[in-house]
């Protein structure tokens, strides 16, 4: 999503996709945005393939492994680069652990700039021994060598500058605010009548221990008909599982233009990060997609993450959502009474959110970032 607002600007000739995601296929899934008009490449073999060899490399602790798929990787590039007569090449973070390296390994040995994009911490996505040593080595190669680095908030970019020595520069993840406008107007809702707490977006280990604390707080406020309304790509099998369970509605998950529509009508948008979760480092500096949605949505936001994460120090310093940064049902209860019942700090938080979504979040600011960015 953050690559088609970032990139949807731009002539679809002067550019080129390359993934491993064959996007005719996965776009039926719902999950995806429009397509971009630019030439797409889909890189064999398919990233679940990529996911299971590497998971044997970790497995028999050969890093031998992981540089022999590196290397490919970066042929793959390399070919591609040269056909495309590309001037810059920009690696992005997102799950796949050899994208980054071989895209700055096939740009430096084709005299190409390398432009590092972090959505996420890179050398923290991995928790076996192997697979974090082997990205702690890239990471550091990439943030050395690349022309320019981005990342989504200013945490992440103090923990690159404090560990490297390396500058970033601060991109948030956009969205269209005149679009999401739109989506919510032009969008018919029949309103639920009990209060509803609304949450849009996966569900997984870096947000569940916020959930449980969740259903524990609804339950002790005793407020008759409150429940969870959950809009999720994962399963309600999936969510109970894993221990989210409860005075909770699973709804299918929608298309993205019915979101903004989903988030008006709620009484409180619930933003959760995980309290134990195996990779800190990625939930300190997380900055969830839907951050920019939020704030433009009027209404109230409860964040629920550990206080060093830039959710809750945005937040609280920006007075646009309630924070509750302690691991304790019993505080998040008594954020869900005082929020429901009190209009003024309803319309407090949400006219603040509002300011800062069209200050760090719309699209048109994003855009002119990277393209001065590219300007360069």
């Amino acid at each position: 999503m953050v690559l088609y607002h970032l990139l949807k600007q731009f002539d679809p000739e002067n550019y080129c996709l390359i993934t491993l995601k064959n996007f005719h296929l996965y776009k039926h899934q719902g999950n995806c945005s429009t397509q971009l008009a630019a030439k797409y490449y889909f890189l064999p073999p398919d990233y679940q393939v990529i996911r299971l060899i590497t998971y044997i490399a970790s497995a028999v602790h050969s890093k031998r492994l992981l540089e022999f798929i590196l290397n490919i990787r970066k042929n793959q590039f390399k070919k591609i680069l040269r056909k495309e007569h590309c001037e810059a090449v920009i690696g992005c973070t997102g799950g796949d652990l050899f994208d980054p390296p071989a895209a700055f390994l096939a740009g430096k040995e084709l005299g190409i700039p390398f432009i590092f994009y972090n959505f996420d911490f890179y050398s923290r996505q991995c928790t076996h021994p192997i697979l974090r040593a082997f990205s702690e080595e890239k990471e550091k190669e990439l943030l050395m060598g690349a022309y320019r680095v981005i990342v989504p908030n200013k945490c992440m970019r103090a923990e690159y500058q404090t560990k490297y020595g390396v500058y970033s520069t601060v991109i948030h993840n956009p969205f269209d605010l005149e679009k999401y406008e739109r989506n919510a107007s032009n969008e018919k809702w029949n309103a639920f009548s009990e209060p509803k707490i609304v949450f849009t977006g996966a569900i997984y280990d870096a947000n569940f221990k916020a959930f449980h604390n969740l259903m524990t707080a609804i339950e002790k406020t005793k407020i008759p008909n409150l429940r969870l309304h959950v809009y999720t790509p994962q399963s309600k099998n999936y969510l109970k599982k894993n221990g989210i369970e409860g005075q909770m509605e699973y709804h299918n998950h929608l298309p993205n233009n019915r979101m903004p529509a989903v988030q008006r009508n709620a009484d409180i948008l619930f933003l959760p990060l995980a309290f134990n979760s195996p990779y800190p480092e990625i939930i300190k500096t997380s900055a969830p997609g839907k951050i920019g949605e939020y704030l433009a949505s009027g209404r109230p936001i409860l964040v629920h993450a550990p206080a060093d994460s830039f959710v809750s120090w945005y937040f609280q310093k920006y007075s646009c959502g309630y924070v509750v940064d302690q691991d304790d049902p019993d505080a998040l209860a008594e954020a869900i009474i005082h929020l429901l019942n009190d209009k003024k700090l309803q319309k407090e938080l949400s006219d603040n959110a509002f300011a800062r979504a069209k200050e760090d979040f719309d699209i048109t600011i994003a855009q002119k970032k990277f393209q001065d960015l590219l300007n360069e």
